[in-house]
């Protein structure tokens, strides 16, 4: 970090996420206590923020507003600036769900082209390998960077819920399976279980409750649902495809 005077400067040296969200925001309060009223967010080594990270972002800017001051994020990637756009708007607008048509039913027994079940390790801070393996995993699949980009943070949210209501990842699950149009992504956790109607609103408060609706906005379909197996929640997520295989649309 580096600070002048009433100006600081943090380099967060991984992805601003629920594993590292606690001492972001420790750091940050302690600046304001001090005195600073200015500080700029170096994102040049954070590939990813999710919802609890964007939450303490936004809490903490405006506090410093409030103050008079400011909080900025520079040297951001085009997948982080778009994860900020997409929050700005989810938090300014309340928006529950992007309008998107239905997702076409699986002809019945129809199998996956390729599928892959990964078991979790224990501990969130394996948060970021998997949103990692995540965009790998379905790099050949016919999607835009930017649909790579949404399904790796929506997958990451999944697994954020996992890891903070499941017992931080013990015996939690992840299948991936590609269809001819779609990609689907179940998570599963040994958790309390929780389940949420597709049109119910979550409960939110100052930095909880965005992770549901920002699936909702990446992806084509989140389920949420108690496990019919054991206790437990399975979120599962659907992406479709480019039909035309083409690199990039518009976001």
């Amino acid at each position: 970090m580096n600070e002048w005077n009433d100006i600081a400067v943090i380099s967060p040296v991984r992805d601003i996420d629920i594993s590292t969200v606690a001492s972001l925001r420790s750091q940050i309060d302690a600046l304001v206590e001090s005195g600073v009223r200015r500080i700029l967010v170096n994102c040049q080594d954070v590939t990813y923020i999710d919802s609890s990270g964007i939450a303490c972002l936004l809490s903490r800017s405006r506090e410093l507003a409030r103050l008079g001051g400011m909080l900025s994020l520079v040297n951001t990637s085009p997948g982080v600036t778009r994860s900020i756009q997409i929050a700005r708007l989810l938090d300014a607008l309340h928006v529950t769900a992007a309008v998107r048509p239905p997702v076409p039913v699986l002809k019945p027994g129809e199998l996956p082209l390729w599928s892959k079940s990964v078991s979790v390790r224990e501990g969130v801070e394996n948060l970021g390998y998997y949103r990692h393996r995540i965009a790998d995993m379905i790099s050949a699949l016919p999607m835009s960077q930017n649909d790579r980009f949404d399904t790796a943070l929506a997958v990451g949210e999944a697994l954020s819920n996992a890891y903070d209501h499941g017992g931080n990842g013990a015996g939690c699950t992840m299948m991936v399976m590609a269809y001819p149009d779609r990609v689907v992504i179940e998570v599963r956790d040994c958790g309390c279980g929780y389940e949420i109607a597709p049109d119910e609103e979550p409960r939110e408060s100052v930095e909880r409750g965005r992770g549901i609706r920002l699936m909702r906005m990446l992806v084509d379909s989140v389920e949420v649902r108690r496990r019919r197996d054991t206790t437990g929640t399975l979120v599962r997520l659907i992406k479709l495809l480019n039909e035309t295989g083409a690199p990039d649309r518009a976001a």
